[in-house]
């Protein structure tokens, strides 16, 4: 019989460990490098922060360093360590040139990421990243042209101004929101103009801004001098019927959702198919026309004030409050965001002014709509049509028809509902109906700009 000494089983066992760790090294040796990833262009760096996302899926993130090299030497933006077992990170690097000490013109950037290799007892495998960039730090200039802004609570408004040549994006900046500026209109290419709209749900005394960016991400604003006028919006209870529910919120949840709400007794649920309609269908409808108002040409295609559908009489207005009773009981709340216009039914609906159709097709609660697109942000919508006589891509010509007045999605009677929006954001329409307004406020404000800023000719 064979027989092992200590020794040997000693041996045995040294040996079995070594070929584990001989195995375990070359297998996270293999390991692939961290992988360094950056969204945009680079190759211009201001002061706005760009992000880097780094990774290691083998064994995980040890160390990043991030720097810029230039002829004076190095300048660290981001110098970080990581715990065992993180994998990825996401860094936003924002250059501070007078905590630096630098300034704009060549250097490179380097961006280091060092894996875990032996779990850190040994220097990682390592990711380097370089490009050689441009750096700059001086903002465009914004210089507005316009005379004193007044509009409306819930209104629009217009403002011209000037931008510097490095400018590659502008526009109006009001609480949440940015409204693109549109140059062209003026002779002079540095010349925009920016329409915009005081959100009717705003507070007062909101900031207003011009806004530039340039090509390295640097920033600059200018707020505008404005004055808030008041406005009176009606507050109505609108009890809802069972045959409204029965007839309207089931088969419109139906066609939205694919089945019908039902309760624990197996009855219609009348509450909770209201709700979801008048809340998240409302909200899905809402999210598309402001899709839809970012498609805009750039350039005027309107001419003079926005017509009225002819002989039509006013029921419910701009920015109504709303509170929907079930028996006694509000259930829900929620703003009227256009003009209610009623004649007879199927009236014939016709253009408020020229434009091109950007959207014809059945939107959920505002049911059949049509919305033209008038240039530079300035759409009108049309809805609960009976039917619908254009495309998308059709040009329209004031008092074209597009379409006639019915019933869908949630209309209880017949009629038009129409709203004009800047940009996506509904605005009050009885500006755009009234001539005198669009003298005031959009054309006094062009032919300024022209006797007193441009000199090399009129608009286009």
């Amino acid at each position: 019989m064979l027989k092992i000494s200590g020794k040997q089983v000693a041996a045995f066992l040294v040996t079995f460990l070594l070929i584990i760790g001989i195995v375990k090294v070359i297998s996270i040796s293999e390991t692939d490098p961290p992988v360094i990833s950056i969204e945009r262009d680079v190759s211009e760096l201001g002061t706005a922060p760009f992000d880097v996302k780094v990774s290691d899926e083998g064994t995980g993130l040890s160390k990043v360093r991030i720097y810029l090299l230039d002829t004076y030497g190095e300048s660290v933006l981001v110098e970080k360590d990581y715990k065992k077992g993180t994998k990825n990170d996401v860094i936003s690097v924002r250059i501070n040139p007078e905590k630096l000490g630098i300034k704009s013109g060549a250097s490179e950037l380097f961006i280091e990421a060092t894996d875990r290799f032996m779990d850190g007892l040994f220097s990682g495998k390592k990711a380097v990243f370089s490009q050689k960039v441009t750096l700059d730090f001086i903002p465009p200039q914004i210089e507005e042209l316009s005379p004193m802004l007044y509009m409306r609570h819930g209104g629009s408004g217009v403002v011209i101004y000037k931008v510097s040549e490095d400018t590659v994006s502008s526009g109006v900046k009001i609480k949440d929101l940015f409204f693109q500026g549109y140059g062209g209109y003026f002779k002079d290419p540095l010349i925009y103009l920016a329409f915009f709209a005081y959100p009717y749900n705003a507070s007062k005394g909101e900031e207003i801004e011009i806004y530039a960016t340039d090509s390295a991400g640097n920033e600059a604003k200018e707020s505008v001098v404005y004055r808030l006028l008041g406005a009176s919006y009606t507050k109505d209870k609108i009890p809802l019927s069972e045959g409204f529910l029965k007839k309207k919120i089931i088969p419109l949840f139906n066609k939205v959702y694919g089945y019908s709400p039902v309760t624990d007794k197996g009855e219609p649920d009348f509450l909770e198919a209201f709700l979801k309609v008048n809340n998240e269908t409302r909200k899905e409808n809402d999210d598309r026309i402001h899709e839809v108002g970012k498609q805009s040409e750039d350039k005027l295609l309107w001419e003079g004030k926005f017509i009225q559908l002819p002989n039509s009489k006013v029921g419910a207005t701009f920015a109504d409050y709303r509170e929907y009773l079930m028996g006694d009981k509000v259930i829900d709340r929620q703003y009227h965001l256009g003009y209610d216009l009623s004649v007879r039914k199927k009236y014939p609906v016709s253009a408020s002014n020229k434009g091109v159709v950007v959207f014809a097709e059945h939107l959920g609660i505002y049911g059949n709509t049509v919305i033209v697109d008038h240039g530079m942000g300035i759409m009108s919508l049309y809805s609960h049509l009976s039917s619908i006589d254009v495309r998308v891509g059709d040009s329209l010509g004031k008092k074209d028809r597009l379409g006639r007045t019915g019933t869908t999605g949630l209309a209880v009677g017949d009629h038009l509902h129409f709203g004009i929006y800047i940009q996506g954001i509904p605005v009050r329409p009885l500006e755009w109906w009234d001539a005198k307004w669009i003298k005031d406020n959009i054309q006094y404000k062009i032919n300024y700009v022209n006797r007193n800023f441009v000199r090399r000719g009129t608009p286009r």
